[in-house]
């Protein structure tokens, strides 16, 4: 099977977002809220994409409408695939979080535009809950480590020589107060998801629940020589009661169903094998376990693979964008319904050298009938849209 195979009766018929003022723009990830349903789409300014950010390189924050940018602030705590983490407030009008740095920390400041009031949390998040009331911290110099495209330039990790320091793990924020708690600890982590005394572990990527009360994670060991790093994925609550559901596998992207399912790319049906061939998509239900394949005929393409996983707003429709082949970025689309997939369109896409700054579509609903995605068709980072009537198999 290849691409062609996958070909629909769309092409790439999107609208760009963002001007053409020789400055380069982009949203972040795929499962952060990117639009407040008043048609002012977040976003990220930057003048340049051809390197990775270093820790005085500013990026302005704030948001588009009408084709015209609108500045909030600005932050030199970025990367090129979640940006600053800068996302609407669920609950309170023309507010927003974004994360900066603030003296010799990196924090999350919430920012009433409007107004101008600012608060600041203790310590960086990297998700917050959809409810408003917490955030989820972790360290983001090992991230850093791990993956630079994921993490901030120019701060330290103080456990760098520990595998899985005690001092360190998941700490819950309470976004009000500004102040953090730490409720899961690496050194107990690191043996709860599966790995060695000898495998160095981190928190790569921690979301929430729709109803705030629970989240998963990615928990990932550092590669070793001869060793490349392995997944376990595990789901905690806010007193830092946790459950491995797989350990020391493959497991990619995710995102929330319901309250207690999710749809991850993974191999649940062999999770014992990370080298698994039959790398899939499958709902898994965070409470009990169970699951079920959702595959579509893009995961049998050689290299094919992973996408990044979204669920459309009434939950009928996966989106995921996929990797490049001979220079196209896709996007798919699967119907929970009747378990037809197609290809919405490929974008040409900019292959860095460094692959930390390449530029994902991922994916993501907005208000208005809409799918927003970050591109660089154009020989540029750009915002596009897509409308969702594409969604009707």
């Amino acid at each position: 099977m290849t691409m062609n195979d996958l070909k629909s009766k769309f092409s790439l018929n999107a609208d760009i977002i963002t001007p053409s003022d020789g400055y380069h723009y982009f949203f972040g990830y795929y499962d952060m809220r990117a639009d407040d349903g008043s048609g002012r789409h977040l976003c990220h300014r930057v003048s340049f994409i051809d390197r990775l950010p270093r820790e005085d390189d500013i990026a302005e924050v704030g948001y588009v409408k009408d084709k015209v940018f609108h500045k909030i602030g600005e932050t030199s705590a970025w990367n090129f695939q979640q940006g600053a983490m800068l996302q609407y407030h669920p609950t309170e009008k023309d507010t927003v979080y974004y994360n900066i740095r603030r003296n010799t920390d990196i924090v999350t400041v919430t920012h009433n535009f409007a107004t101008g009031a600012k608060s600041f949390t203790d310590r960086a998040c990297a998700c917050v809950s959809p409810d408003g009331k917490y955030g989820l911290a972790v360290n983001f110099a090992r991230i850093y480590d791990f993956r630079p495209g994921y993490g901030y330039a120019g701060i330290s990790d103080s456990s760098a020589d520990m595998n899985a320091p005690h001092n360190d793990g998941v700490f819950l924020v309470d976004t009000k107060k500004g102040v953090s708690r730490q409720i899961l600890h690496y050194d107990t982590l690191a043996i709860a998801a599966g790995f060695e005394k000898d495998e160095k572990v981190l928190v790569n990527h921690i979301t929430f629940n729709p109803a705030s009360d629970k989240y998963i994670m990615l928990v990932r060991s550092f590669p070793a020589p001869e060793r490349p790093w392995r997944t376990s994925l595990v789901c905690g609550d806010l007193d830092g009661n946790i459950k491995t559901l797989f350990a020391k596998t493959y497991a990619s992207h995710y995102c929330w169903v319901d309250d207690n399912n999710i749809v991850i790319h993974c191999t649940a049906d062999n999770y014992s094998d990370p080298f698994s061939e039959n790398r899939s998509m499958y709902i898994i239900n965070v409470i009990t376990g169970e699951f079920a394949e959702h595959r579509i005929p893009y995961f049998d393409i050689p290299g094919g693979g992973d996408i990044h996983c979204n669920v459309s707003p009434d939950g009928k429709y996966i989106i995921g964008d996929g990797y490049p082949k001979a220079g196209m970025r896709p996007l798919l689309a699967y119907s929970l319904k009747t378990g037809e997939s197609h290809m919405l369109f490929e974008a040409k896409t900019i292959e860095p050298d460094i692959i930390d700054i390449r530029c994902d579509l991922h994916a993501r609903f907005i208000s208005g009938k809409k799918i927003s995605f970050d591109t660089t068709h154009n020989g540029r980072r750009e915002i596009a849209c897509i409308s969702t009537d594409m969604l009707d198999f």
